[in-house]
């Protein structure tokens, strides 16, 4: 390679190679997916994407009035740093704390308008 640009659809395939994207090796991070968009199917395809950066996704669901326009990313353990890789492999996402050693998860992602999927499909 002469160090030319690489094309739009290569950038895609290998962006689950980022590793300032990915889940840390041997490290599980517990995820809530939430869709706050009201776009039908979101929290499922955002669920795909983190699962093949490595998230433990254990549950997703909807907001009742989806009328969000941005995406939130909660912090419920403290973890900061786990939250800026979410928002990196997202592409999008404010970080926000409210600590609750009830939750069962680590991270909450409440889906916005401004979170797009992947143009290809994920699965067949």
């Amino acid at each position: 390679t002469t160090g030319a640009p690489t094309p739009p659809a290569a950038t895609a395939l290998a962006s689950t190679s980022d590793t300032a994207a990915r889940a840390p090796a041997d490290t599980r991070i517990v995820v809530r997916v939430v869709n706050g968009s009201g776009i039908r199917g979101q929290a499922r395809r955002a669920t795909l994407v983190l699962r093949d950066f490595g998230y433990d996704v254990v549950d997703y669901d909807s907001e009742r009035d989806g009328a969000r326009s941005s995406t939130q990313i909660v912090v419920h353990t403290g973890h900061r740093d786990w939250a800026a890789r979410v928002q990196r492999a997202l592409g999008t996402g404010t970080l926000d704390e409210r600590a609750d050693s009830l939750r069962y998860v680590d991270l909450t992602v409440i889906l916005g308008r401004d979170w797009q999927p992947p143009a290809e499909p994920l699965r067949p």
